[in-house]
């Protein structure tokens, strides 16, 4: 079956890159875990069910951001207690500002500035699992599809920071 839930080969490559990032007085922030009581009130405020994935990692990371140099998306989006920044507040800001579809809820924040990484809840494969779709603000243009779902885009952009934090300095 091609689900891809949160492996934890995934959960030690973001450790392994927090550590290295660490020593380098560069930081990943993770806001940490999240109450499935909380994830329940996201879906309730945003009219969806998340993916497992997804809320795999609500319960495990709960939100990761990454330096901007270093990957396609630099910021994962959770669930906070301040929701202006968190998965709602993103998601209902862009639905009244940039008009964003009621089926796309905004996970992840581009390096580029504006390039929203939007799970798209009208579609949905055996799995459960959501596509992920680039939106970009400044167009006000959906993009292509990106990721099969949001754990492939976490494992992804973290094995190409982790691929990049290997590459000697020149």
């Amino acid at each position: 079956m091609g689900e891809r839930m949160m492996t934890s080969g995934t959960v030690e490559l973001v450790e392994r890159i927090r550590k290295q990032l660490q020593r380098q007085d560069n930081p990943v922030r993770i806001a940490g875990p999240v109450a499935e009581s909380a994830i329940v009130a996201a879906e309730e405020k945003l009219g969806c069910i998340f993916p497992p994935s997804y809320r795999n990692f609500l319960r495990t990371f709960g939100g990761i951001t990454l330096p901007t140099h270093l990957g396609i998306v630099h910021e994962f989006i959770g669930v906070t207690a301040a929701t202006e920044d968190d998965v709602v507040g993103r998601t209902l800001r862009a639905r009244e500002e940039r008009k964003l579809g009621e089926h796309l809820v905004v996970v992840g924040m581009g390096a580029q500035f504006q390039e929203w990484f939007c799970l798209d809840v009208s579609r949905e494969n055996a799995a459960g699992e959501n596509p992920i779709l680039m939106f970009d603000a400044r167009d006000n243009a959906l993009d292509q599809q990106f990721y099969d779902d949001f754990g492939q885009m976490l494992q992804e952009v973290m094995g190409f920071v982790a691929e990049s934090l290997d590459q000697p300095l020149d």
